[in-house]
């Protein structure tokens, strides 16, 4: 029986699989929710990796008008600030294209840029689960019952994936220590 595992971070991940490996755990899958949602979207599809990232941004800075941001990109640092900056854009489920602020409509042009460099296979969390989705009909053989475990929170972009998931196969949110989060309060998730 197939059964899906979600971590918190790659290195829970490995963790869970020495665990899962000595218990002589068959059919366990052990992902993170970007991993969760490629796979449900398809077995070509993946999450945008750091590094992939951090090349693409590296690239795209020099030609990129960041305009009042312009006298800082060359700054050591820039590049990792970018990178983590777009992650928690993403995470977050901020659309940067819709924004007026100079700022913003610079991150934008720089994101349209950066995205471009990156190998189409590529996506970033919302249309990991906007495809995903899409395909839910297909949880229940690609993914089978699920467990989160070890987070106490879960980015916004997720989120939805989750709560859909559970309409088509058994979530269970295992907080152990931690509290469990607001959001899933009378949705179709259990808690342990």
């Amino acid at each position: 029986m197939r059964r899906t595992i979600v971590v918190h971070t790659r290195f829970a991940g490995h963790m869970a699989r020495v665990d899962a490996a000595r218990a002589c755990a068959h059919g366990v899958q052990i992902l993170t929710m970007d991993q969760m949602a490629a796979r449900l979207a398809g077995g070509l599809l993946a999450p945008i990796d750091q590094d992939s990232l951090r090349d693409a941004v590296r690239e795209a800075l020099p030609e990129t008008d960041l305009g009042e941001l312009e006298k800082i990109k060359n700054l050591p640092g820039m590049v990792r600030a970018t990178v983590s900056t777009l992650d928690k854009v993403w995470r977050a489920n901020i659309d940067l294209s819709s924004s007026s602020h100079p700022r913003l409509h610079a991150l934008s042009a720089l994101e349209q840029k950066i995205l471009r460099r990156l190998p189409p296979s590529m996506r970033k969390p919302k249309a990991l689960v906007d495809l995903a989705c899409l395909r839910i009909a297909h949880a229940t053989v690609v993914l089978g019952s699920i467990e989160v475990h070890g987070h106490s929170e879960m980015p916004v972009c997720w989120r939805p994936l989750l709560l859909a998931l559970a309409d088509v196969v058994p979530v269970t949110w295992v907080a152990g220590p931690r509290s469990v989060p607001d959001w899933i309060d009378g949705k179709n998730i259990e808690v342990r």
